[in-house]
């Protein structure tokens, strides 16, 4: 038996070698961890240390740059004005408001604005106040607008001169009558007179124009005749040739009958012929078909086959062209006897086309005739227009029609002298509180400033023109930017509206029409609609400077000054930073524009400079 001890003590040995190593690693372990715990105060510093610093870069753009200046506004409408009326000596009423002015009314050039003690207050154009009655011989600047507004509304008052003469007092009479109102300062039977003067005055004016109209009608009349004498001679010559031809083809077909006679009888010959052919084919077909019977039956009976084959088919052969000669002949009968039988159609057809040709000639021949005398009746009625409206074929006839036109411009003159003339008697003046004078017709009543009954003592109404305006007002540092005709862009954020306008005045002074004594009043007129905007605060954009169009642009923080006092931007090209010499131009938005000094080159989309990543923060802290 062999000895176990050996083994057990081989066991142990192993065991105890492998706790040792274990032990050995454990140790190790421990030490690294304990060398990573433990650094020097150089380490410690390096890795306090920042990262080493990089450019930060951003492209080169081209863009358009626009300093703009952002406030809001008011919209309102424009010309705001106070409507007060002037005294007059004419008339000693009680001055009180019979009807007075209805808010948001719109007035047109001579509308009735309100009516005091029963008389209308009109509204007419013109820039100079009604400040007095208007008299037969006043002169002066209201007179020249009075007589201006008259004209534009159809009533002559003669020459625009600021004279108020017999004629201005006319026009001022048929302006209050055709609004149905007595002209001022004249009597009932005055007024009677004028109202039929301007009556008989309209009726002659109307008889003018129906005479002048006359006349021309006459001429155009006579233009009309002339015309129709042209078409007439035209109708003429067609109807001319349209005889030619008819009588052309009507003798081309003189003897059409005889023609198809013989074209016919030349045709039953042919099918008389073909008739005769086809028979003696069939004659001969039938010979042959005998022939070959014949042929047959001679064959011997020790005959070989094949020539008995031969003999049957040849029979067979000959029985077939027996048929189509048959066929052929009966086709040949029956084309023969449709030839017969169309010779009298066929001549019946000619006789019938030679008539109708016939008919043709004579219905040329009538037009003809009928065109004829279209054109001598077309050159009296051509006459007659001429000699009607005075035509120069005529030239000692000055013609009915315009001697009409001028007795009626006879008449309408006599018959406006006569109004002149009653009007001047009537003492026709104008009272300075009837008329209103205003500069910017039609107008808006926003507010009404007195009601019916009351006594007039001030302004009546404030009215406002169509056109929208809006109201602001800008800082000491915008005021010097902004201009009058500055474009402005207009928006509404919530209604979702955007339009355009012009800066229409800046005040120079602060604290004008109700802004902060440190603002400047300012405002916009609108370039397009933005009527639903009334009363709305708006946010105004103006552009008071523009690069005009796309440039080159860096963000304000990648320019630099030289020592030489140029400016400059660092270049990435290549992996590597150089300075660039560049001009600089309107900054704006954060960016500014540069365009390259001398001979240097910038292109969009280079990488400028515009700081370092991982700088160190400058003394005294920092972000």
């Amino acid at each position: 038996m062999l000895d176990p001890r050996p083994q057990g003590r081989a066991s142990r040995s192993r065991r105890v070698a492998l706790i040792a190593l274990a032990v050995v690693v454990v140790l190790a372990a421990v030490g690294w961890v304990a060398a990573r715990q433990i650094r020097s105060p150089a380490q410690i510093a390096a890795d306090a240390a920042p990262p080493a610093p990089s450019p930060v870069t951003v492209p080169v753009e081209r863009r358009t740059l626009s300093t703009k200046v952002i406030v809001r506004g008011t919209v309102r409408f424009g010309g705001r004005q106070d409507v007060e009326l002037a005294t007059s000596s004419l008339e000693q009423g009680s001055d009180i408001v019979t009807e007075p002015a209805r808010l948001r009314d719109k007035l047109e050039a001579g509308d009735v604005a309100l009516s005091v003690d029963g008389r209308p207050v009109f509204a007419l154009p013109g820039a100079v106040s009604m400040h007095r009655d208007l008299r037969r011989g006043a002169r002066g600047h209201d007179v020249r607008q009075l007589e201006a507004a008259l004209a534009s509304r159809g009533h002559a008052p003669g020459p625009v001169d600021g004279l108020f003469d017999a004629t201005t007092q006319g026009a001022v009479s048929a302006f209050y009558i055709a609004r149905t109102f007595e002209p001022p300062v004249a009597t009932d039977a005055q007024v009677e007179q004028l109202r039929t003067a301007e009556a008989d005055a309209a009726i002659a004016r109307d008889a003018h124009l129906q005479a002048v109209d006359a006349v021309e009608q006459g001429r155009i009349d006579a233009s009309t005749a002339v015309d129709a004498l042209h078409t007439a001679e035209l109708g003429v010559a067609a109807a001319e040739a349209r005889l030619r031809t008819a009588q052309r083809l009507a003798a081309a077909a003189v003897g059409a009958d005889v023609v198809a006679r013989r074209n016919n009888r030349r045709d039953q010959a042919a099918a008389d012929a073909e008739v005769a052919a086809k028979q003696s084919a069939l004659d001969l077909a039938v010979d042959e078909e005998r022939l070959a019977l014949l042929r047959r039956d001679e064959v011997p009976l020790d005959a070989p086959p094949s020539e008995r084959q031969a003999a049957v088919a040849a029979v067979g052969a000959a029985r077939r062209t027996v048929v189509q000669a048959k066929a052929e002949l009966a086709a040949a009968v029956a084309a023969a006897d449709a030839v017969r039988a169309g010779a009298p159609a066929a001549v019946r057809q000619a006789r019938s086309e030679a008539a109708n040709l016939a008919t043709d000639v004579r219905l040329a021949a009538a037009e003809l005739r009928r065109a004829r005398r279209g054109v001598r009746v077309a050159r009296r009625q051509a006459g007659v227009q001429n000699a009607r409206a005075g035509a120069p074929t005529t030239p000692r006839d000055t013609g009915t029609l315009e001697a009409i036109a001028a007795a009626a411009a006879d008449e309408a003159r006599r018959t406006r002298a006569v109004v002149d003339r009653l009007s001047a008697e009537a003492g026709v003046r104008v009272p300075a509180d009837e008329l209103v004078f205003l500069p910017d017709l039609p107008v808006r009543v926003d507010e009404v400033r007195t009601q019916r009954g009351n006594t007039l003592a001030g302004p009546v109404m404030t009215v406002t023109s169509s056109k929208l305006v809006i109201d602001s007002s800008l800082a000491v540092s915008d005021a010097k930017l902004v201009r009058p005709g500055d474009q402005v862009t207009i928006e509404e954020q919530e209604l979702g509206i955007r339009a355009k306008g012009r800066v229409a005045d800046v005040d120079r002074t602060p604290g004008t029409h109700k802004v902060d004594p440190n603002r400047f009043y300012f405002s916009v007129v609108p370039t397009s609609p933005v009527l639903a905007l009334v009363g709305a605060s708006v946010r105004l954009t103006i552009a008071v400077e523009s690069t005009r169009g796309a440039v080159l642009a860096v963000p304000v923080s990648a320019l630099s000054v030289g020592g030489d006092g140029s400016s400059r931007v660092q270049v990435r090209r290549g992996g590597r930073t150089r300075l660039l010499d560049v001009v600089p131009g309107l900054a704006a938005e954060g960016y500014a524009e540069v365009r390259p000094a001398g001979a240097e080159r910038l292109n969009a989309g280079e990488l400028v400079v515009v700081g370092v990543a991982g700088a160190a923060p400058p003394p005294g802290g920092g972000p």
